[in-house]
Formats: C-alpha cells, structure tokens, sequence
C-alpha cells in the first residue's frame, strides 16, 4: 500500500508549492514521468488548477488542474481529499492525478491505452475515444521531453563557451586623443 504513504506525503506540499515541483515528486513517488503527468494537466485544463466541467458523462464532474472525475471523491475520503481540497492545493491535486495514473499501469500495464483510461476508463465501448486522448497526451509528452532535451543542450553548451568576466565599459566610454 505504497500510495497510502505517497499520498500522504502530498498533504505536506502546501497550495504555493510550485507546480512544476509537485510534478517531480508525485511523477517520482509513484514511478511516473513528471512529463506525462504535466501532459494530462495541459490538456485536461491548460494546468488551471480552478478548472471545473460539470459536463462529464454518467452525471459525474471533473474538478482541478488533473480534472479528477466525481467517481472517485468516495475513495478519496479516506484519504482525506475532498473536492473543495482539489481545487485549493495543486499538489494534492496533481498527486491524485498520479494515483489514478499509477493504479490504471498496475491493473492495465505500462502503455498508451492505460495512460487513454485516465480520461476514459476501461470500457471496451470507449476504444476509439481512449486511444484518441492517449495520442493527443503522447503529443504534448513528446514536446515536452523535446522541450527538456532543447534545454539541457542549451545548458551544455552554456557551460563550454563562457560568458565574459565583465564588460568594458571604459573602453566604450574613452574618447581618444
């Protein structure tokens, strides 16, 4: 029962926690790239963590920056995770997108039709839809890794070429005679 503890651990992240920061250690607590989290976030809300739908299917809604479904507000009281805490702290809520993320992996395997469930579940009638979301999140996925490796290149070569120790403004300024 590791996501007991885990989600656990996400009740210590305040709501000014930095998001990005809440992705690496919910991505890292559950075994999930923080990119793939932050993919479902953009395209679930734009990563607005006062995002509501209330137009989900089967009378359900879907509140914060991971659009966590109603259908799980039961369970998550154990937790003590309520919708009004979704909406106030984008960490607890980032580390529920996570648990529902991780759990889909262990019961469904590591692949995109399991990473489609987080939008759609596990209906076989929901197979078209499932897979549709699951290549619009590899889209955004791969960005982002384009996006880090964009970075980590501009980085490497920051490091080899250094920048000047100052400018020389006197030189700028001297008036020759």
């Amino acid at each position: 029962m590791k996501w007991f503890a885990a989600l656990g651990l996400a009740a210590v992240f305040s709501a000014q926690a930095a998001p990005e920061m809440c992705f690496t250690k919910a991505g890292q607590d559950f075994g999930i790239d923080p990119r793939l989290l932050m993919a479902h976030s953009i395209q679930e809300s734009r990563m607005r963590n006062n995002a509501l739908n209330t137009k989900s299917s089967g009378g359900t809604h879907d509140v914060c920056n991971m659009q966590i479904n109603s259908s799980h507000f039961n369970q998550l009281k154990s937790f003590n995770i309520t919708r009004e805490r979704l909406l106030r702290d984008p960490c607890i809520c980032i580390y529920t997108g996570a648990w529902i993320e991780a759990r889909n992996f262990r019961q469904y395997g590591r692949n995109w039709d399991s990473v489609g469930m987080y939008n759609t579940g596990p209906s076989p009638k929901l197979i078209k839809q499932r897979r549709e979301y699951a290549a619009i999140i590899k889209s955004i996925y791969r960005v982002l890794i384009a996006r880090d490796e964009v970075y980590a290149a501009m980085s490497q070569q920051n490091k080899k070429t250094p920048a000047p120790e100052r400018f020389l403004s006197a030189d700028v300024n001297t008036v020759s005679k």
